[in-house]
């Protein structure tokens, strides 16, 4: 059991790093804009009150809710 999770958590880190690296370079190479993580930000803030919400724009917004996005 360890060892699927392991592969499991091995495999996401790998996936989030392939993919910041490819944002990376899509931005570098092709001047495209880097993505807008706010709006996970703003959704892992608000998941204490709010699961599901209509519009998470309208959602009151968070100081660092890029970062953590």
């Amino acid at each position: 059991m360890f060892d699927v999770i392991w592969r499991s958590v091995a495999i996401g880190i790998g996936a989030t790093l392939l993919m910041d690296i490819w944002a990376v370079f899509l931005n570098k190479a092709f001047a495209q804009p880097r993505p807008n993580w706010g709006p996970v930000g703003r959704w892992v803030w608000h998941l204490r009150s709010k699961v599901f919400h209509d519009d998470i724009g309208e959602a009151a917004p968070y100081a660092h809710e890029v970062a953590l996005g």
